[in-house]
């Protein structure tokens, strides 16, 4: 069905015309063919044929489909698939059909969808451009069912009303910028969208979009609303959701509008760092937001903080500017608040929860050397005594792997001997037989024998440097019994066989 769908653009200027030939006898909704007669429709129907060939496209069927639609309404599946045909033809046709006659039943049909528990619903007439007046008519007409506390199950549809309505927007967004060099799609050039359009739309739904992302159920599809309207103006929405972010913080009487809001800010950060013409302010909020989330972070509730924390460190560099104001007098504002960077903060809670590996994986990608010597010393003293958690050694595990694959030389030189002597100090405080032949083995040596296999991720010509000491510990270690060390002992194996052949 996709390959025939694609495949629809290249069939002949006559294939409307034989298509509805051959199947517009089978239009009977008494008829069980006719479900199956529309599906037909929405695969094989040309829908973005060229303007000039429109009269042999779309305007051979378009009114008699929607006579069929207005005056047939049992809610059968046929009429998913003529939505389906609608759509398609309205997205690949832009700017050349008249949807006037037609939006009032549209509008009518779209709030009965929603399933909403009144029997009339109420409208306000609005002068602007039609398709903004009746997103404006959909909202005000359901405004007082955009409610936290509601949790009905019409609630969902409302939601995904307003992510489905911010997304295709962006889409049309990003298909006028690119329209020019797409042959496939018609749009007339009286129908582009201003700058006042997309104001007008974003200042139209943002309200109900804030006040979506407080419900219980269904805020984290209302965050992905906000993300869509924030590219569209993040002048619009992202000082609004830091400022109700700060709010919140003091909020002790609903903290579950802090989670609310993280989850918003989750899904802002690039529209936050970015710098763009229209919008550049919100790298200002950088160091307060990450600052400001950090007392948050604790065991009960952590992932949240750590997928924001996350989210932004994937996007920014990590660089220690202190020194700039005393040599450059021409910095801006954002320049200079980027410069008080507390490097301390970066790893502070490195020990809570194993998305950490991710965060610390960002910093060290996209950092200046001296954060970077930072983040070495406290990864290494934290490294320093041996963890008996298993949990906790995956977590250490992670870290090690993280700085070793981005600066391997310095991390080697650091640990790798360290590494060394602890196993060696290890072997002289016990006789080497105990430590080999012991079935339940030694927790402290089988540490050090996981951080050595991790440090083997480094690269061949950089443990060539440290041949002697590798092979004094696989020699005496290879004939261990306990089952836990001789299997770190076979994947130290495994990612030195694997770094030497990168070596090679």
């Amino acid at each position: 069905m996709i390959c025939v769908q694609y495949s629809s653009p290249y069939l002949s200027s006559t294939a409307t015309q034989e298509i509805l030939d051959q199947f517009r006898s089978q239009l009977c909704f008494t008829d069980w063919f006719f479900i199956d007669t529309f599906q037909i429709f929405r695969i094989f129907l040309p829908v973005n044929l060229p303007p000039i060939l429109h009269k042999r496209g779309f305007k051979l069927w378009l009114n008699e489909f929607f006579d069929i639609w207005e005056n047939v309404y049992n809610r059968s599946l046929w009429e998913t698939y003529m939505i389906c045909i609608f759509s398609s033809v309205a997205w690949n046709n832009i700017g050349y059909i008249d949807w006037e006659p037609w939006l009032s039943k549209i509008f009518t049909r779209t709030l009965h969808g929603f399933s909403l528990p009144i029997s009339k619903i109420k409208t306000s007439s609005i002068t602007s451009g039609y398709i903004i007046s009746y997103i404006a008519k959909w909202i005000i007409a359901i405004k007082n069912f955009y409610h936290p506390s509601d949790t009905e199950d019409f609630q969902e549809k409302l939601v995904e009303f307003l992510v489905k309505l911010a997304e295709y927007f962006v889409d049309r967004v990003h298909l006028e910028n690119q329209v020019d060099s797409l042959w496939f799609i018609s749009l007339h050039k009286s129908s582009r969208l201003t700058e006042e359009n997309i104001i007008d739309f974003v200042n139209c739904i943002k309200e109900y979009v804030f006040i979506s992302i407080f419900n219980k159920n269904y805020g984290k599809k209302a965050a992905e609303a906000c993300r869509y309207l924030s590219i569209l103006r993040p002048e619009l929405i992202v000082p609004i959701i830091i400022e109700k972010h700060f709010s919140s913080i003091d909020n002790i009487t609903e903290p579950h509008r802090f989670i609310s809001i993280m989850n918003c800010l989750t899904c802002l950060s690039r529209s936050i760092v970015q710098q763009t013409l229209i919008y550049s302010q919100g790298q200002i909020y950088v160091i307060s937001l990450l600052m400001s989330v950090l007392p948050g972070i604790d065991l009960n509730e952590t992932s949240i903080i750590l997928d924001f924390l996350n989210s932004i460190f994937k996007l920014i560099i990590c660089s220690d500017c202190s020194l700039a104001i005393e040599i450059r007098n021409d910095l801006t504002d954002i320049e200079i608040l980027s410069t008080d960077i507390s490097n301390d903060n970066d790893i502070e809670y490195i020990s809570i929860q194993s998305k950490l590996i991710s965060i610390i994986s960002n910093i060290v990608q996209q950092r200046s050397k001296e954060i970077f010597q930072i983040i070495r010393e406290k990864i290494i003293d934290f490294v320093s005594c041996p963890f008996l958690s298993v949990k906790a050694r995956k977590l250490v595990c992670g870290l090690v792997l993280s700085i070793v694959k981005c600066n391997p030389d310095e991390i080697i030189k650091y640990l790798l001997p360290k590494t060394y002597n602890s196993i060696e100090k290890l072997m002289n405080t016990f006789e080497s037989n105990v430590l080999l032949t012991d079935h339940k083995g030694d927790i402290e040596l089988i540490w050090y024998l996981i951080l050595f296999s991790e440090l083997l991720h480094a690269r061949g010509s950089i443990l060539f440097i440290y041949k002697q000491m590798i092979m004094c510990i696989f020699h005496r270690y290879i004939s261990i019994i306990n089952k836990d060390a001789y299997q770190t002992i076979a994947n130290a194996a495994n990612h030195l066989l694997k770094s030497f052949l990168t070596f090679i």
